[in-house]
Formats: C-alpha cells, sequence, structure tokens
C-alpha cells in the first residue's frame, strides 16, 4: 500500500507543485505531528514577525551594570574559550542494531557552501560507522527546487528518514516535507531552531544550545565596552537560526544594559540582501550613528558585509559574529572579527546523527544535544595552532575542537 501510494504521489507531484499542494493537505490529516492548526499558527507568526520585525530594547528604569555583573559574564566567556570537552550523558545504544537495514537522505541547504560541504563529508562518515545501510546525498544550490527535489529523491527511493541541515527555509519546501511525511518518512531538522523549540514542518529537531551563542556574542560586547556598548544587530528575518541566536543575544542583552549605558540598534534584513546591498546599509546605519561601536552578525554569510564596513571606517566599530564556514575561520584568523562564536560541523555531524539512532530506536531522547561553541580570537587561534601537538590538519575545526566526541560517541554507539 505504502508503495501505490509514493507511486502516485510522486506522479502528483510531477504533474502539478499545486497539485502536489492540494494532496499533501489532504494526506497531513492523517499525520499527527502536522495539524492544520500548526500550518495556520506558523502563518499567523511569520506575518506577525513581518509586520513587526524583533528589536533590542533597555529598560530605563534598571541600574548600570555592577562590578560583579561583569565578572560574572566574564567568567561564562572565559568557560567557552577552552577546547570543549565531550560531556554527553545519554544512555549507551546499540547503533548496528538500530541502523540495521535504515536508508538515510541527508539534504543540506547548500553545496557550494563550506559549512555544508564539509558537514555532509563527516556526516557519511559518521552514520557509516553507525552503520546505516545506505545514505544518499542529493546534490542542492539552495534553491526551494534543488531542496524540494532533493526530499522528493527520498520518497522514490523511498528511505526511512530525511535529515535537513544547514539553515533551510522549511517555509519554502512545506509541500514537499508533508509528502514525505505522508509516505511514511520521517523527517528531520538540524542547524536552525535552539533547545524547547520544535523546528516547524518536521517531525524531529535536534535540540542545540544556539541561544548560548547569542548570549556569548552580547556578553563579549559588554565585556570588552565594561557596560558601555552601542550596538547595530544584523539580523537576517528569514533566516531561522539567525533569528533563534538573535534571541539569544536580544535576552543577554536587555538583562545587563541599561539605557543610561548603552543600547542596541536592529537591523532586520532578508537573506536575499546579503551580499547586495548589506554591507550600504550597515554602513549609513554606523555613519548616521557616531556613537556605535559594536557591529553583531548572527549569519555567517553576512560576515563580509560587515567586515568590508569595518574597514572602510578604520576599525571605529568592531565586528562580533558566529560561524562553521572556513570563510568564517579565516576572518576571525585574520582579526577583521574580532571575536567569533565558533561552530564545528564534525560535532554537529555525530550529534545529528545520534539524534536520529535514538529516535529511530524509540529511545529517550536527549533535552540538549551536546554539541559545544567556543570563543575564538585572533590570539587564541594563533595560540591553539602554536600549541598543536597533533598530526597534520587541514583546517582551524580540528584545533579549535579536538576530536573526542568521535571516540565518545563510538562509545554511547557500543561500537
Amino acid at each position: 500500500m505504502k508503495k501505490i501510494l509514493s507511486a502516485l504521489l510522486v506522479l502528483t507531484v510531477a504533474a502539478s507543485a499545486f497539485a502536489m499542494s492540494a494532496c499533501n493537505q489532504n494526506n497531513s490529516e492523517n499525520n499527527t505531528s502536522k495539524t492544520s492548526s500548526e500550518s495556520s499558527s506558523k502563518e499567523s507568526s511569520t506575518k506577525a514577525s513581518e509586520e513587526n520585525p524583533p528589536e533590542v530594547s533597555v529598560d530605563s528604569s534598571k541600574p548600570k551594570i555592577t562590578e560583579s555583573q561583569l565578572a560574572e559574564i566574564n567568567k561564562k566567556i572565559a568557560d567557552n574559550q577552552g577546547v570543549p570537552e565531550f560531556t554527553c550523558k545519554s544512555e549507551t545504544i546499540n547503533a548496528e542494531e538500530l541502523a540495521k537495514d535504515k536508508t538515510l537522505t541527508f539534504v543540506t541547504k547548500n553545496d557550494s557552501n563550506s559549512y555544508c560541504s564539509l558537514l555532509k563529508s563527516t556526516f557519511k562518515n559518521a552514520a557509516k560507522s553507525a552503520g546505516f545501510k545506505s545514505i544518499s546525498f542529493p546534490e542542492t544550490d539552495g534553491s526551494a527546487s534543488k531542496l524540494s527535489d532533493g526530499i522528493l529523491s527520498a520518497v522514490t527511493e523511498n528511505t526511512d528518514l530525511v535529515m535537513l541541515a544547514g539553515n533551510i527555509n522549511k517555509d519554502i519546501i512545506s509541500a514537499s516535507i508533508e509528502n514525505a511525511q505522508a509516505n511514511g518518512i520521517e523527517v528531520f531538522s538540524a542547524g536552525s531552531k535552539g533547545v524547547n523549540e520544535n523546528d516547524h514542518y518536521v517531525d524531529y529537531t535536534v535540540p542545540v544550545n544556539y541561544q548560548l551563542i547569542g548570549e556569548l556574542m552580547a556578553d563579549w560586547g559588554i565585556v570588552k565596552s565594561n557596560g558601555k556598548i552601542n550596538a547595530l544587530a544584523v539580523n537576517c528575518t528569514d533566516s531561522t537560526l539567525s533569528n533563534t541566536i538573535f534571541n539569544g543575544f536580544k535576552k543577554e542583552f536587555e538583562n545587563y544594559v541599561s539605557s543610561s549605558s548603552g543600547y542596541c540598534t536592529t537591523l532586520n534584513v532578508t537573506s536575499i540582501e546579503i551580499g547586495n546591498g548589506l554591507a550600504n546599509k550597515i554602513k549609513k546605519a554606523v555613519n548616521d550613528d557616531s556613537n556605535i561601536n559594536y557591529v553583531f552578525v548572527f549569519d555567517d554569510d553576512a560576515i563580509a558585509d560587515a567586515v568590508s564596513v569595518a574597514s572602510q571606517l578604520n576599525g571605529k566599530v568592531k565586528v562580533v559574529a558566529t560561524g562553521g564556514t572556513t570563510e568564517a575561520f579565516d576572518a576571525a584568523k585574520k582579526g577583521t572579527v574580532e571575536m567569533m562564536v565558533a561552530q564545528s560541523y564534525e560535532w554537529n555531524a555525530y550529534a545529528m546523527v545520534d539524534y536520529a539512532l535514538r529516535a529511530l530506536g524509540g529511545k529517550k531522547l536527549p533535552e540538549i544535544q551536546d554539541v559545544p561553541v567556543r570563543v575564538v580570537t585572533k590570539e587564541s587561534i594563533a595560540k591553539a595552532i602554536e600549541d598543536y601537538k597533533g598530526p597534520s590538519y587541514d583546517d582551524f575545526y580540528e584545533i579549535c575542537f579536538g576530536s573526542a566526541f568521535v571516540s565518545g560517541y563510538s562509545t554511547l554507539w557500543n561500537l
């Protein structure tokens, strides 16, 4: 029956995207994880976000930050500056048993993105070591059509699950996701939402503490300016990951900064503006407000725009960012980004496989997956390279994050 339904749906998709959408709406009535009320709520939330874009506000009645508070957040930064340890507390599982005869389709946002490309290669190694029967990697270029084709290939091949990674905008491929679910395929998402927030449309969201990234970014600016921070926050509103990190930044900034000592101007942009006019918008915002001393960037694709402006202004503003691409690491290594909260594609890949194994086996799912970040600067990267005693390396990820998670997950998976 499943194969018959799959064939019918594939033909429907090929004939008409509109027809597929209508078919998905009917089929999704039988899918308990996707309801019409959830879709309606999401649409309302998206419209509300467009009409009331996120802003950072400071309380006029809040007292200035104290020395003890500065020491507190400075310690938080210090705690995230070293090589992370593997601290996963999940129960041991038999990976080979859970992955036996299971097939998987891995869809990243864009193969040309260095983070996605590296993530894909590591995920392949991790999934193979865990024992998956086969892993498919459809080619993508960031377009909705290619992403949808990738998900459709999972339906055609009748795989057991689809893993979406690399900060994919689910709104543009919602019909394809629902089509896969209607065919009995479970859809996972990684690299978007943070902890305690399920990504819309999908069945499972790998819980990674992306909010911490935003908190650490705010902490850095507050400490370095001694609480006297006038910030420009560049948020990509159609990027779920950017919004998640921004929310962590917003919470931390509003918690510690008083209007008597600082403020934050929010520049809300869309992904199409990155590399296409964003630099001019950042420059205008900084020129319009000569008091701005820090620019915060929550999407690593936007780092180049912010760095370009900072270089033109001869260091008048400092750039703080987050990233996992080789380009982002290069910016931190050169010092054009004063501080970067780095993410490891390798650690993320293993965490995704671990979460998928537990979900497939009906095991207890962790409330948060053990995926750390690391505060890096030009100086700390240089020191890490100097102190590195291991074999030759291909990039800075290996030095910044080590490899303890590889043996750690192997032990958890009983390999």
